[in-house]
Parts: structure tokens; C-alpha cells; sequence
């Protein structure tokens, strides 16, 4: 259904002219002239919606109020995002990957902010709710839309590409996130490469680092050989005598995606190494808290690459690694976790403390619960020493920081 067609329907059935400002789906943020989206629980909430000063409602009831029935509240959000989204001639640029979406995509979006108006999708809202709902945001004042999508499962992502219809495609890397569910990482580029479902141009974006993304026909190839990179030392490199700082070596392959869209949108060098030395990582994906002694929170979510990568930013400090378990994995379970071993015994003045079921199958201190390790962590830590936290999001491994 179309907006002018909410519109019209909302005239006729109170009689009187209504325009109405924005939709919304949280009742909280509903303000006078606003429609309200009731999608799951949200339709416990209309009566707050309507004392909000909300014009009307979509909902999949029959309703005493202005309102439209539609049959599937999430479905009728994704077709309201495709019509918002096809009224403006606003390049659309859609991420995903196994690992590094989230801050490929805050990469993008801090470097394109040099020159541009970007909307981007906040937080993890990647899926059929969430970037349907960051396009209601969207109105002429923007230059350029930048979206994470992500999955579990096939059809996904083509579902979200249909909706959103982007100009180009990023992926960062095939990894074994979420293998339980596809079965292979063969199956995983497939699930990916949904993207282009709904793209007309087909431009995508790779890291050429990736034994996958690089046998892609006709994509955008990036790495530092292509970008012409000389590295300096550890954390510089140069390109075209403009020099670049960063500080996570692990990063790398997103920032060389960032530069080169940057240069797609015609955007200098200067700024856009201005941009990645600003950058800074989004909550729980390698924040670095100082005290007397270092945490590094890597807690939002974990998967074999990403620890992986995380383990080889540490330094020779004493440290203790605090890891739960890699989840989605299915069959491959065991087997990711005791890969983990062959890593953890190249480093050097360290702790494993571990949480979880698969955990077991890692070498280290294992714990039944969160409190007796928060617990082991206050009774022994020293100043000067690293604690590196790194699990998915269902332990919760967040709330160590706040509590030692």
C-alpha cells in the first residue's frame, strides 16, 4: 500500500482532512499527526500510540480508531520501506558478511559524513524490522543511504534487497557464522550474494582477501595491492602520499573498503584519512577501557574468524582471555571451539577463563556461571594487566566491565 493510499484511507474513514507526519513503530515516539505501525507486541500498545497524538493506526485488527487492517504488520512495513525508499533518487549502499559489517558499515558512514548526508541503519538493525524501519526515516534532506543487512537463514537477504533496492553491494567476508543453519560456507555466499536480488546495476563490492569474494566475476576487487597501500609501520600506511593512522591491524580489510567508496563518491584522500583516524569501534567490538588495568570488550557477539582476529590484537601483556561460546555453529561446533587451542597456545603470560558448553572443548579455567568468574577476575587481577572479552550475546560477557 502506498502512502497517499494511507492517506486517503485515513481521510475517509473520519471525514475530515489528515496528513500525517511520519510512521513509527515504537508508541513512545509517536507525536501529533504520526501513524503508528503495530507489529508483535506493539499492538499492546496502540491506546499509548493514540494518547500520543497518533492520526491513525496499521494493524492486524479491527480497530474503534482511523485505521488500516493489513494481514501481516511486518510485510505491510517492508512494502511502506520500498515506496519511501523508490521515492528518492538516493544511492543506497547495502553490507554484509560473516564478520565486519557492523564496522565496515560505520567505516563507510563516518567517511562519506566528510561530504555527504547519510542515513544508516543504527545499532543491529539489520534484519526484516530493522531496515524496513531505518528507511521511514528517510526524506529529501539525505545524499546517501547506507544499510547493514544480515541473516540467519536463505531468503533473507533477498528479501531486504527487494525492500531496499540498493545501487551497491558490499561484502565483507565468508566466515562460519551462522554455518549450523546453511551447512557450508559455499551455501553461506549464496546467502550473501542475495544481495543483488534486488539491484539493477549489480555493483559489488569485495574484499579480495577472501578465497570466496575473489573468484566473483565483474566485482569491485579491494585490497592494498589494488588501493596501492605502502604500509609505514604497524599502524600508518600511505596512498598517494596521503598518509593514513589506524589502530586494529584487524580492521584493515574494512577501512580499505571504506577508502575505496570514499573515492567512488568523490571524496579526497584527506579527508577520507581524516575520517578513518577518527574512527573509533562501536560498543563491544574491541572498545578499549584504560583503568589500572585494560579491558578490551569484544563481547558483542562471537564467531571462530572474529576471535580469531581478536586474539592476534593482543599484546605481551599479562592477560586473561575471556571467552563463551560460538553459537549457530550446529554440527561444526566442536570442532570451531577446539580449533581455538591451536591459536591460544601461541600466546604467551595469559589466563583462559572460559563459560558455556562448547567452552569445554577449549584449554583454559571453566566456570558454571558468570558470577564465579567475575568473581576469579576481581579476586586476582593486577594492575597493568589485559582482560580480553569475547562471546556471543546470549552470556551477557557485556556486563563484566561493570562489575570488576
Amino acid at each position: 500500500m502506498k502512502l497517499s493510499e494511507i492517506n486517503n484511507t485515513l481521510k475517509g474513514k473520519i471525514n475530515k482532512d489528515v496528513s500525517f507526519n511520519k510512521i513509527k513503530m515504537n508508541s513512545k515516539d509517536i507525536t501529533t499527526n504520526d501513524v503508528f505501525l503495530a507489529i508483535n507486541k506493539g499492538h499492546n500498545y496502540i491506546d499509548e500510540a493514540i494518547n500520543n497524538g497518533a492520526v491513525g493506526i496499521i494493524s492486524e485488527y479491527d480497530l474503534d480508531y482511523p485505521s488500516i487492517k493489513v494481514d501481516n504488520s511486518i510485510l505491510a512495513l517492508g512494502k511502506i520501506a520500498n515506496y519511501i525508499r523508490n521515492l528518492y533518487d538516493i544511492p543506497l549502499i547495502a553490507i554484509t558478511g560473516s564478520v565486519g559489517k557492523t564496522t565496515t558499515k560505520e567505516l563507510i558512514y563516518s567517511v562519506l559524513s566528510k561530504k555527504y548526508k547519510v542515513l544508516k541503519s543504527e545499532k543491529n538493525k539489520n534484519n526484516n524490522i530493522g531496515c524496513p524501519l531505518t528507511l521511514l526515516n528517510l526524506d529529501e534532506t539525505y545524499d546517501i543511504i547506507v544499510l547493514e543487512f544480515g541473516m540467519n537463514h536463505f531468503n533473507e537477504i533477498s528479501y531486504l534487497s527487494k525492500i531496499c533496492n540498493p545501487d551497491y553491494a558490499i561484502i565483507t567476508n565468508i566466515g562460519t557464522a551462522h554455518i549450523g543453519n546453511l551447512g557450508s560456507k559455499k551455501n553461506i555466499l549464496k546467502a550473501k550474494l542475495e544481495i543483488l536480488d534486488g539491484m539493477s546495476n549489480k555493483n559489488i563490492i569485495v574484499n579480495n582477501k577472501d578465497k570466496y569474494l575473489k573468484k566473483i566475476r565483474n566485482a569491485i576487487k579491494v585490497d592494498e595491492k589494488r588501493l596501492n597501500v605502502i604500509y609505514k609501520n604497524e599502524n600508518e600506511f600511505i596512498i598517494d602520499n596521503v598518509i593514513f593512522n589506524y589502530k586494529y591491524k584487524h580492521i584493515l580489510p574494512d577501512i580499505f573498503i571504506a577508502i575505496k567508496v570514499g573515492l567512488l563518491f568523490d571524496i579526497n584522500l584527506k579527508l577520507i584519512s581524516e575520517a578513518i583516524s577518527e574512527f573509533e569501534p562501536i560498543d563491544g567490538r574491541l572498545n578499549i577501557i584504560n583503568r589500572e588495568y585494560k579491558i578490551i570488550d569484544d563481547s558483542y557477539n562471537s564467531s571462530y574468524e572474529s576471535l580469531i582476529e581478536g586474539l592476534k590484537s593482543l599484546d605481551n601483556n599479562f592477560k586473561y582471555i575471556v571467552l563463551a561460546d560460538m553459537l549457530e555453529l550446529g554440527k561444526f561446533s566442536i570442532k570451531y571451539h577446539k580449533k581455538v587451542n591451536k591459536y591460544l597456545k601461541k600466546i604467551k603470560n595469559k589466563k583462559v577463563l572460559l563459560i558455556g558448553n562448547y567452552t569445554k572443548y577449549i584449554d583454559g579455567i571453566h566456570f558454571e556461571n558468570l558470577d564465579e568468574l567475575i568473581l576469579f577476575l576481581k579476586s586476582n587481577i593486577n594492575k597493568g594487566d589485559t582482560i580480553y572479552i569475547k562471546g556471543s550475546r546470549k552470556f551477557n560477557l557485556d556486563i563484566i566491565k561493570t562489575r570488576i
